[in-house]
Order: C-alpha cells, then structure tokens, then sequence
C-alpha cells in the first residue's frame, strides 16, 4: 500500500515578516513582492503603468487596429502589439520644466500637473492633452511646493464644481478649469499644508505651528469672525485633515490627533482623540475611514475610536520589522479604491499594499515600482471610472494600473509561502510531487523552485522548473463572451516533481513578463511520505 500523503495549502494570509516560522500559517509569505492580496484573499500579480501626458496611452493597442491583422500566429501578433506601443511611448514627454513632479489633480476629465521651470525659479501648472501637456495661465508661483487639492462644490450647483489646494509655500488656490485664483489666508506667512472641505461647505486650512483655521459657510474667502471664520491653536504641527464617514473631520498633527465635530463655527468642538499619537506626514489617506501611519505602525482611524489605545488598535504587527527598516523613509500615499487598498511608498521604490475586506485587514504584500512615488492622486474620469497617477523625480506623470509592464520594461513579481511541515515538523518526509493552482486569463511562465529545511545549505534547494499556464476558460452562461477560450480549464493546474528528504518544504514563484496579463496563485497540494523523526 502507498505511504504517500496529499497535504493542501491555500494561499492567503499575505506577508508576515514578524512571526515565528511554526507560527506561519501555511498560506502565508515571507516574501511577497508585485503580487497584491486581492479582494478574495488570493496572491494576484500586480498590473503595470504607462507614462502619460494625454496622448494614446500605450496599452490600449489592440491587435485587431493594426496593419495586417489578423495575423500569422501569436508570435507575430504579439510582436506587432509591442511595436505600437513602443512607438507610442515614444511620443509621451515628461511634464515641462525640472526637478520632481509637485503634485496634481483630475478635474473635469482632464489631468493637471504641478512641476518648477526649467531653471527652478517658479512653478508652473500643465494640463494634459491629445497633443501632449499644455500651460495654465496662474499668477506666479513659489517654486518646490508639494501640493495636494481637494474637489469641492460651495454652491451645491452641479456647474460650480471646483479644485481647492495647497502646497506650503504659496497662498491657497482655487480653480474652475478655466480660472486659477489665489485665496488669501487670515495667517502670516500666508502659505497653508493642508486643505479639507466640510460637508456645511467650510473650508479649513492648516498652516505651520498648529494653527487650523475655518471659513464661514459657503464661501472660501471669509475668514473674519464676523463672517463665520476663526481659528484654532492645536499645539502641534498639523499633518492632515480627513472629513471621516460620520461627518466629522479628523485633525492629525505629529504627535497628537483630534476630531472636530459640528458643522459650522457656532457648534465646533475640537475633541482630543490622542494626546501621544499622530500622523507621519504623506502617509494619510482615507479610504472609508482615514488609514495613516504613526511611530507605533499603522492604523485605522475607527479602530483608535473603538480601542481608544494606539497600541491596540495597529493594524501592522505583520510587517513591523519593514515599517522599522523603513522609519523616516515615506515619500507618498495613495489608495486604489476600487481594491480596497492601501499603498505606502518608500523612498528606494518600494512600497507596502494594504488590501481590506471590510474594515480588516486582507493581507500585506510589497512593491518594486523602479521608480520613487513622490506624489500621487487618483479621481474619477468621465465614465465614472477610477484613474490614479503618480509622479517621481525624472519628471514625467504614471499611470497607475495601466497595462502588463512598468511603462515599457518588464518586471518581476516574487512569492515566497511559509515553509511547510504538514503538520510535523520534525518527522522527515520525501517530497515527490507538487500540484500548482493557477487563474489567468492566457498564457503565462512561471518559474517554481523548491527549497527544503528553512533554506539551510545542507539541504539544497531543488532545480528551478518552470511552467506555462494557460487559462482563459469560462462557464457556459458564466463568462463574459469573447473573454475566454472554449478549450482552456476555467483553472490551470500544474505537476511540478520534487527529489528532496527534508522535514520541510515551500515553492518559490517567479514571474517576470511585461506582456502577461495578472495571474492568480491560488493553492498547492503536496505528495510526500513521512520517514521518521530527525536524529
């Protein structure tokens, strides 16, 4: 009779960098880099970016558009795509002028951007086109600002939409697509860090020293008491504003947070939510309710509310050991709200992804972009659909989750699971077998290298073997038509032979591709036979 035994692992859980290696569920990972935990709590390969300006972007060629489709074979057709678009590329330029990209927003379906001149004197306002970036008329501008914005409404009048910024150096701005005005502030120097927008249409500003100040209702140039306008002293520097799901504003300073409640002057109170935790600059975004990092790690704003202790309530013990090594190293944050994600960028090119279901955390995973995020913003275009950019220091804007490569170049994506000991872990065992469970849409290579006993030099690791996925199956009734292949199994399966002795074992994946559309690591099932505990 066969001894040989069928462990399963399903991959979920995502990065855990802080446990102990018999506390690692089988599913998690120590390493986990351009895979994203998705929605459903699986390892998705995370998709590209393109340069952008406004002209076709890269990755909407399609075969059937090109000269001699429909072609020969697969080869050609692919060869033909990456040709287009490498021609189209091209022709995308960097925002005009030098130094990092400032910041920038989407109004109206049209993407704006903040860089300095070309000798860094001033700083200019570009908008996007079908001819590439055009200039914005703007009164002159301090140069090396970094600017975030806000859309907003005062009138409530569907045509009177607006963009409210800041960037630390200038005067607040206000702008209609068409006219870009300064507001002047009640506090000298007149150059406010923060802007939020109340849903009584008040407007606040936080400016240097901890000074948050507050418009009367409806008009963003009224400052005066007499108006509805006034201030307050929050004793700390101010990092970020966030109106939150209740309708209350969060007011994170460095090393303090606060809540406003009310609506207008006449019924404001400023509330202490933590007098020894705060916000680290560039790291808040809301997403539902506002995410933000503090010394402690990670956070959810609700979560402080419910446990009303910092330590408590930290969402990051997982990926500690990261956020120290990279303490004092955020340069942006943005979120991809159609995900439920959270990203934070460092200042070498990674980063960390954040996925929730709900209010908790799915998993954590990391990225290698190449290229350091100094700002990012994300809207909605005219379809309703959700567009992030962000911007670096070589002066062009990306697009985020923009086709199969990172603006031309293709990328690797690393997933390494928790060593595996199905469930002894001192008895060796003979690992003979393998099988993968992959989703994705076409075909795909991966490369799959077994590593045995904690990746100890006594036991080496078996050679890499690699695999082409194929996929694109649907269910009669259940697919979107012409999205899927009549022949293709709904999900791929691989054997993948093992020759190793060891008391455990784990599968290293690797995908590097700039064409390959995301694929899915789903699961592993291994065949061994237990040998006899270790001597």
């Amino acid at each position: 009779m066969s001894r040989t035994r069928v462990g399963q692992v399903i991959l979920k859980g995502g990065l855990n960098l802080a446990a102990s290696v018999l506390e690692l569920d089988p599913g998690e990972c120590t390493q986990l880099n351009n895979y994203e935990v998705n929605t459903l709590g699986r390892y998705q390969r995370c998709l590209g970016f393109e340069c952008f300006d406004g002209k076709t972007a890269p990755s909407s060629v399609i075969a059937a558009s090109l000269p001699g489709y429909p072609f020969a074979d697969d080869e050609s057709e692919a060869l033909a795509i990456t040709s287009q678009q490498e021609v189209l590329r091209s022709l995308i330029l960097p925002v005009p002028g030098s130094g990092r990209i400032l910041g920038g927003f989407v109004f109206n379906g049209t993407t704006y951007a903040f860089r300095n001149n070309a000798d860094g004197t001033t700083a200019n306002l570009w908008r996007s086109s079908a001819g590439g970036w055009q200039p914005v008329t703007t009164p002159a501008l301090l140069p090396n600002g970094r600017y975030q914005s806000i859309l907003t409404n005062f009138t409530g009048s569907a045509g009177t939409k607006e963009i409210i910024g800041v960037d630390g150096v200038n005067k607040a701005f206000r702008f209609n697509g068409t006219t870009f005005t300064q507001l002047t502030g009640p506090i000298t120097p007149d150059a406010p860090t923060h802007v939020e927008v109340l849903p009584s249409q008040v407007l606040l500003m936080g400016y240097r020293k901890g000074s948050l100040v507050f418009s009367g209702v409806g008009d963003p140039t009224k400052w005066s008491s007499v108006d509805g306008g006034g201030e307050i002293a929050v004793s700390d520097e101010i990092t970020g504003l966030a109106v939150q799901p209740d309708n209350t504003c969060a007011v994170f300073c460095r090393n303090r947070t606060y809540v406003l409640y009310g609506k207008t002057k006449a019924d404001f109170n400023l509330t202490t939510l933590s007098s020894s935790t705060g916000a680290i600059p560039g790291s808040i975004q809301n997403i539902n309710d506002s995410v933000y990092l503090d010394d402690r790690g990670m956070t959810r704003l609700n979560r402080v509310q419910q446990f009303g202790n910092f330590d408590m309530a930290t969402i990051s013990q997982k990926i500690e050991p990261l956020l120290k090594r990279y303490a004092g190293r955020i340069t942006a944050s943005f979120v991809i709200k159609q995900k439920n994600q959270y990203r934070l960028c460092f200042d070498d090119s990674t980063g960390i992804v954040v996925t929730f279901f709900g209010a908790e955390v799915a998993g954590f995973s990391t990225f290698s972009f190449g290229h350091v995020i100094r700002c990012a913003f994300s809207a909605e275009d005219d379809s309703g659909r959700e567009v992030v950019f962000f911007g670096g220091d070589d002066g062009y804007l990306y697009q985020a989750e923009r086709g199969y490569s990172y603006d031309g170049d293709a990328y690797q994506s690393t997933m390494r699971p928790a060593f595996n000991h199905v469930g002894s872990p001192d008895t060796k065992k003979r690992w003979k077998k393998a099988v993968m469970e992959v989703d994705t849409p076409s075909t795909t290579t991966l490369s799959v290298t077994p590593d045995f006993d904690y990746s100890s030099p006594d036991t080496p690791s078996d050679r890499t073997q690699f695999i082409t996925a194929t996929g694109g199956g649907g269910y009669w009734d259940a697919a979107a038509w012409d999205s899927f292949s009549w022949s293709a199994a709904s999900t791929f399966t691989a054997d993948i032979y093992i020759d190793g002795v060891a008391r455990n074992m784990c599968l290293v994946v690797n995908c590097r591709s700039k064409s390959a559309p995301p694929h899915i690591l789903n699961s592993f099932l291994y065949h061994y036979s237990p040998l006899g505990l270790r001597r």
